[in-house]
């Protein structure tokens, strides 16, 4: 008897998830693209990416070139000829593919995503899991690459800052009231801690703070107790004393960008190197910058390390000049004031929530890549969207956008329209 009702009890769950993989195909094609969704695509914000992606592809070129010799009389083309072409190129295929995951990204609706945030977490989790445990340890002493071909590499962290914006704005939007309990927060921030302490063990300080940030601006957009922020933020700050007395005595390359940051003349020629290099390229550059190929640029000497990845921003005001970097920046604060425009226009809470994510995380990257190279903050690792050389932070980006223009053309199609749920982002977005 108990056997036949144990087999029956494993019938009726096999056909229960038979029926729900059956609703969600369901879901899946009803959540396609629907004729006439491209009249309400977001334009503006696209070409602004597209601009400043092939405005990276040059930068990259300028970055990777050879010393030109002062004195030999050859053209600008001539020169260009004699360049290498091989970063400027694979950035370029990262593009071409970055539009095609831009496409495939607004292709199902963005509620579809939120339907799956589980996939999106777990997913994440166990692929930061498998990188720290069956990589072999790389640059920095970390695991935190996946190595395919021909010493290609791919960062399952970068990909994951798509996964936590996913998961919060569903767990977010979900909820009919803010954060208002010291229970609540602990337990929001449970959610957020295991994914960030899987990269924080990896190490990757730099992909952690762009997790802490991203959950740092829901919370507050959120409506969370201001109460709690501020405890929180204490706390932080009280915690950044022993951690400090920790890492001073440990053999840490961080205590020395820490010491880089505080001193801008500390180890030049060591530690400081890097950072004091760039400082030298960006002003070099003066107020229209020295072109591409000059002689005796800071780019084609190799006097800084990681130019066209971390410090790109050096080389663009060293080639453009003042105004060029000047120009960069107004125009990434284009994008950041038109994502935010965006977030205020969606129809339903998880859209705004999708938008507010994908805002704090290129906010951070711009933010802190400039501000390490111009010496206002301390050196991370941290690329700067859609210009630095990299597939992964470029599709991780890339995909961002893909949010932003989803939710953005369904809610002007009126495909998301729907009575606003209770909570709602009550900072950012103002009803």
């Amino acid at each position: 008897m108990d056997i036949l009702l144990r087999n029956r009890k494993k019938r009726q769950q096999a056909q229960s998830e038979k029926g729900r993989l059956s609703a969600f195909l369901q879901q899946m094609q009803k959540s396609r693209y629907q004729k006439g969704l491209m009249r309400h695509f977001e334009w503006p914000l696209v070409i602004m990416v597209l601009v400043m992606s092939l405005w990276g592809v040059v930068t990259i070129f300028a970055a990777t070139a050879s010393p030109v010799e002062e004195g030999v009389a050859v053209s600008f083309f001539e020169r260009m000829r004699g360049q290498s072409i091989y970063y400027p190129r694979l950035q370029l295929i990262w593009i071409v593919v970055g539009m095609g995951v831009l496409a495939g990204t607004v292709f199902f609706d963005y509620r579809l995503f939120g339907e799956v945030k589980d996939v999106f977490y777990w997913g994440n989790v166990i692929l930061l899991l498998l990188v720290k445990f069956t990589t072999e340890v790389g640059r920095g002493s970390a695991n935190m690459f996946f190595q395919w071909g021909s010493g290609r590499t791919f960062q399952p962290a970068e990909f994951g800052k798509i996964a936590i914006i996913i998961a919060l704005a569903k767990v977010f939007a979900e909820r009919d009231h803010p954060i208002e309990t010291v229970s609540e927060l602990f337990r929001m921030s449970c959610y957020v801690g295991l994914p960030l302490m899987l990269i924080v063990i990896q190490p990757d300080v730099g992909t952690a703070l762009v997790y802490v940030a991203i959950y740092a601006v829901m919370i507050f957009a959120s409506g969370t107790n201001y109460k709690l922020i501020v405890g929180v933020i204490c706390i932080a700050v009280i915690l950044l004393v022993p951690a400090w007395y920790v890492l001073t005595f440990s053999d840490n390359f961080r205590v020395d960008r820490i010491q880089v940051w505080l001193d801008p003349n500390y180890a030049i020629n060591d530690a400081g190197m890097q950072t004091y290099n760039a400082r030298l390229a960006l002003g070099s550059g003066g107020l229209w910058g020295k072109g591409l190929f000059a002689v005796g640029n800071f780019a084609a000497l190799n006097y800084i390390p990681d130019d066209h990845t971390d410090f790109i921003f050096a080389i663009v005001c060293e080639t453009f000049g003042f105004v060029g970097g000047g120009l960069m920046i107004a125009l990434f604060l284009a994008m950041m004031i038109r994502m935010l425009i965006l977030s205020r226009q969606a129809e339903d809470a998880f859209g705004s929530y999708l938008i507010i994510g994908v805002l704090a995380m290129l906010f951070f990257h711009i933010f802190e890549n400039i501000s390490m190279v111009i010496g206002l903050m301390p050196v991370t690792g941290i690329p700067l969207p859609f210009v630095s050389y990299g597939g992964s932070s470029y599709l991780t980006n890339i995909i961002g956008v893909g949010l932003v223009v989803n939710v953005t053309m369904r809610s002007r199609a009126g495909v998301a329209r729907q009575p606003r749920p209770t909570i709602h982002p009550k900072k950012l977005i103002r009803e």
